[in-house]
């Protein structure tokens, strides 16, 4: 039998159920691997966040203002991962 899934709290379901696999964020399965419904030793190797945007004239301020938001963010996960600051 197989399942398919395309929304996520569904694919979760599955998962919660054992009859499937998926990727989850941290925060949506935090308690879930506290209380060890989930194997807790399986992890996806850490990638990173892309920003891909349309080279335009005019790009709206709320667009970088964004992208500078994704780069603050991933800069102050490494800071906090080294315990350095870049």
């Amino acid at each position: 039998m197989e399942v398919v899934a395309d929304m996520t709290p569904a694919a979760y379901a599955c998962v919660l159920a054992w009859a499937g696999i998926t990727v989850l964020p941290d925060f949506m399965v935090q308690r879930d691997l506290a209380e060890e419904r989930l194997l807790p030793q399986w992890s996806l190797p850490e990638g990173g966040i892309y920003a891909g945007y349309p080279a335009a004239r005019f790009r709206p301020a709320r667009v970088r203002h964004f992208v500078d938001l994704l780069i603050e963010t991933d800069r102050q996960r490494i800071e906090d991962v080294a315990g350095t600051k870049l």
